[in-house]
């Protein structure tokens, strides 16, 4: 079920009465789907097969899909061209342009043209950086129709969204070396005759603070998130000012690595639906920007991903710690809420789920947080007495944080008689600015004393079996594990997938998006670096690593290639260090393969078994394994 029958849902939106989003398909080698559901009937898939909607702007993408007025456009997933979709026909193309990769799109109805991020990318093999602009897209026939390039000049571009009166313009823009959810800032220009752009002015965000989700409202004010506080919170403009809407701390500022994020949802009563994360939990409040009061709306979700206003509801993407992610509706006049669209169906009873309980550590005078998730079984039980083996995970980013409600992957592992404890080291989203900028200067330092930290907290509280605890992260989480492994003897082996082991290296070829990233997580400057990132990479301290790690690493690759992991493991091998090490091919910064994922869990359990001598009670495939 893990495998091939959990869907990965992608963006979410509403057009009218009507709600749409994208999955990604292991089932289908990972294809991405654009489904709808509209007030009657069950939801429908009205992107056919094999048709697949994606986008590689930035790298990680989202922001695929647009649904507008009736009528729908995708970025399709191998030539990252437009494409208009009428549901029940075949998608035909808008755009022909072999260098360019597009995403989140909105609709300048007026001038009968789609304003969207364009990237173009320089011809050749080099390491040359791809020009990021806003682009404007003709709603023609001719697919050979020039692409126009309405905003440029800056580094990256995210959300451009057409006023109602089609007058305006707003959008984001950053620069390097800087993050988005460092110093995005919120333009609006106004719109010629002509349809150009005219002189924007800077609304909020920039010089250290940060604006995310801008949204018109239907009178032609422009709400948006900003963390002018610390704390991101909703703000609107009128024209001429802006002001902070129901000030709280607590976060709406979501980490931009993908397009098309959402914490909040603008009503066609004029209230706003806001999804907050409270301490890295979610809390969903109605506000009324009128009185700027507002009050909590009943879920029963534990963690919310998305929400929008479609009719006189609210749909959301959300988890409960009893059911797996799904697209639900939400009235707002009471009755029960709807599934709209489960990720997997049910196939555990409550007593066989293991919910998870917050877990608040001290590490060097300051609190870090982790989701701890005990074994769970209705019909299996340990001896009396027996700590459990538990699985230390540390999150991708690492400006991220643990998801919130039921993970089927991490019910595999409770399953079978794991604990698994999920940890918000320094740095993570979701707890203010000040917690996510812990990690400034200080990757490699402070969320490997946060992992070891969690670690030592659960054997205290004897949740733990010191003799049997493992390290699990992928990306900047393998970053963590492998220095975990070089820094302390907490954890008897490491499972690493697709993860970063050498940072001068990925600094050389790593793309642009976070071309600037690693300077201000390692403290460094492009003329200091070079002494910072020796200290700090696991190919330099692999000669203290000493347990056993498992490696997984797709070939396809653009963000943490290849190269990273098959250097770190070779390194490991020669040096006498029991190694496994796996490639996929077809497999990027993620796996969405079905064959894939099953192939990663069983491999990984194997492993475990191997190094902790537990004997499964289901066949396991042979782990190749040097130096066992």
């Amino acid at each position: 079920m893990a495998a091939g029958k959990s869907l990965r849902f992608g963006m979410l939106t509403s057009d009218g009465e009507a709600v749409y989003w994208s999955e990604s398909r292991p089932e289908e080698r990972g294809r991405g789907v654009i489904m709808r559901a509209g007030p009657d009937g069950p939801a429908e898939d009205i992107l056919p097969a094999p048709w697949s909607a994606r986008t590689r702007v930035h790298e990680y993408g989202g922001g695929e899909f647009l649904a507008k007025d009736g009528s729908v456009w995708f970025v399709e997933a191998e030539s990252q061209d437009i494409f208009a979709l009428v549901p029940g026909g075949e998608p035909t193309r808008l755009t022909e342009a072999a260098d360019i990769r597009f995403a989140d799109m909105t609709l300048d109805s007026r001038r009968r043209r789609l304003i969207c991020v364009g990237e173009r990318h320089p011809a050749g093999t080099g390491h040359a950086y791809p020009e990021n602009f806003v682009a404007a897209i003709p709603l023609g026939e001719n697919p050979e129709a020039p692409v126009e390039s309405l905003v440029s000049g800056g580094d990256f571009y995210a959300a451009p969204r057409v006023s109602p009166s089609g007058d305006a313009l707003a959008w984001l823009s950053w620069d390097l070396p800087d993050m988005p959810w460092e110093t995005a800032a919120l333009y609006v220009a106004p719109i010629g005759t002509d349809g150009a752009i005219g002189t924007p002015e800077r609304i909020a965000g920039g010089d250290g603070s940060a604006v995310f989700q801008p949204e018109w409202d239907a009178e032609g004010r422009l709400y948006f998130v900003w963390d002018e506080t610390g704390w991101g919170n909703l703000y609107v403009w009128d024209g001429n000012t802006s002001h902070c809407v129901a000030p709280r701390e607590a976060d709406l500022v979501r980490p931009l690595w993908v397009f098309g994020m959402r914490s909040y949802a603008i009503l066609g009563d004029g209230r706003i639906a806001a999804a907050y994360l409270d301490a890295g939990e979610s809390q969903l409040q109605l506000i009324d920007p009128a009185s700027g009061g507002s009050e909590p709306l009943e879920s029963g979700l534990r963690g919310i991903d998305s929400l929008v206003a479609f009719g006189a509801e609210l749909a959301v993407m959300g988890a409960s710690d009893l059911a797996a992610p799904a697209v639900v509706r939400l009235p707002l006049k009471g009755g029960a809420s709807e599934m709209l669209r489960a990720s997997m169906e049910p196939v555990l009873a409550p007593e066989d789920i293991s919910a998870a309980r917050t877990l608040e550590i001290e590490c060097g005078g300051e609190p870090v947080y982790a989701l701890y998730y005990p074994p769970a079984s209705a019909s299996c039980a340990a001896p009396e007495g027996e700590l459990p083996p538990v699985i230390v995970t540390a999150h991708g980013g690492p400006t991220g944080r643990a998801d919130r409600g039921f993970k089927i992957r991490t019910q595999y592992w409770t399953s079978r008689g794991f604990g698994v404890c999920d940890v918000d080291y320094s740095g993570s989203a979701g707890y203010g600015r000040d917690f996510r900028r812990r990690l400034d200067g200080k990757w490699g330092i402070s969320d490997v004393a946060d992992v070891a930290a969690a670690a030592r907290t659960l054997i205290a509280r004897k949740l733990a079996d010191p003799k049997r605890m493992v390290i699990a992260g992928s990306s900047a989480g393998g970053f963590t594990v492998l220095l975990a492994l070089a820094k302390h003897d907490l954890f008897v082996a490491g499972a690493c997938s697709y993860g970063v082991s050498d940072l001068a290296q990925l600094q050389r070829i790593t793309h642009k998006f976070e071309g600037g990233y690693l300077y201000r997580l390692t403290g460094s400057t492009p003329r200091d670096c070079d002494e910072i990132f020796a200290n700090r990479s696991p190919v330099q301290l692999a000669k203290k690593i000493d347990a056993p790690v498992i490696f997984f690493q797709g070939l396809d690759d653009k963000v943490v290639p290849p190269q990273q992991s098959r250097s770190i493991a070779g390194t490991l091998k020669r040096r006498g260090v029991p190694v496994a090490y796996y490639e996929f091919p077809g497999e990027s910064h993620g796996f969405r393969q079905a064959k894939t994922i099953l192939s990663v869990l069983t491999l990984e359990y194997a492993f475990y078994c191997h190094i902790l001598a537990i004997k499964a009670s289901e066949p396991l495939p042979g782990v190749t394994m040097d130096n066992w």
